[in-house]
């Protein structure tokens, strides 16, 4: 249920089990000795997997004026964007400018 991280919950997660050894007694096979030993185990399988965090990064398509496109390069340097193409509209004077824009950046 919970990351190894920052204790976040987990979705769209798999574990293949390929071998268990239980003990031979029944009354030592409940819930409560397997579950936290199994959670220990999944928990380490996390760890050396290299977990690693990323930004969440929206994909803007931004219509502009070819004579305003300069402003909004501006801008998106000043809050961490990433351009990665740019279009003239045939017929237009419009661009259409893509980019990379982290989350917390595009508020405000």
């Amino acid at each position: 249920k919970e990351g190894v991280l920052c204790e976040e919950n987990m979705r769209g997660v798999r574990f293949n089990i390929h071998d268990v050894t239980l003990h031979t007694d029944a009354i030592h096979r409940g819930g409560g000795q397997i579950i936290p030993t199994t959670r220990r185990c999944l928990y380490a399988c996390q760890l050396t997997a290299s977990p690693r965090i990323l930004e969440p990064v929206y994909l803007v398509e931004i219509q502009v004026p070819s004579a305003a496109s300069g402003g909004i390069f501006g801008v998106l340097n000043k809050r961490r964007g990433i351009p990665i193409g740019s279009e003239l509209t045939a017929g237009t004077p419009m661009e259409v400018v893509k980019a990379y824009l982290p989350v917390n950046e595009s508020f405000g």
